[in-house]
């Protein structure tokens, strides 16, 4: 056997490693998947129920049970979330619908971020301040901090219409769970890019008004 031999059969062999090491899949009750390894179900000192497992790059966590909706892996799939007894709740059938369209769907929104620090610094910049005066008090209030939180609060309440997720993904599931799912996480994601967009655009205002000053 030469080198050029061996060396392919050790790749060979490491890449079997790394893909029998990560057989397992929890997902999130937060609408997350993750692909780990040796994942177990133990009981704390205190009487917790967590599900531990192994991370590709070998570190070990856990997570309470409260936050699994399930893990699945050679031996099937073991669910820990329980519906409630109240009509509104998901059957777990369900759950795992709208969690599987949530996780597909929890990609970032770039143009939320831009959009988001064009607000901040537009606010900051050509919005004055305004001063109250109560009697002998009066406060100095930067009236411009209401345009960008009104953008995160704004963006954070709006979604792709069904149709449009529909007519932009012609492969995804056709099913009001998993649309449902799909949309949360576009919402999501739209007010966390929003809101990283304003800290951002707040920080560069700050900075240019101060070399100014």
């Amino acid at each position: 056997m030469n080198a050029k031999q061996l060396i392919t059969i050790c790749l060979i062999a490491a890449a079997s490693i790394a893909t029998t090491s990560a057989q397992d899949t929890i997902m999130l009750m937060r609408g997350k998947r993750l692909l780990v390894s040796d994942s177990k179900v133990e009981i704390t000192a205190k009487g917790d129920t967590v599900v531990s497992y192994q991370l590709p790059n070998g570190k070990r966590k856990s997570k309470s049970a409260y936050k699994v909706f399930s893990i699945s892996n050679k031996n099937g799939e073991q669910v820990f979330y329980t519906p409630e007894s109240l009509e509104d709740e998901l059957t777990v059938d369900q759950m795992r619908r709208f969690l599987q369209g949530k996780a597909d769907y929890s990609g970032g929104f770039s143009w939320g971020f831009f959009a988001g620090g064009v607000a901040a610094t537009t606010a900051g910049a050509f919005v004055p301040a305004v001063r109250f005066d109560v009697g002998s008090n009066g406060a100095t209030v930067p009236v411009g901090l209401i345009v960008p939180f009104g953008y995160v609060f704004v963006v954070g309440n709006t979604t792709k219409s069904a149709e449009k997720l529909k007519a932009q993904n012609p492969g995804m599931l056709d099913d009001e769970y998993y649309l449902l799912g799909a949309q949360a996480a576009i919402s999501q994601q739209r007010m966390v890019s929003g809101a990283l967009g304003v800290l951002t655009g707040g920080v560069i205002w700050g900075v240019v008004a101060a070399i100014n000053d």
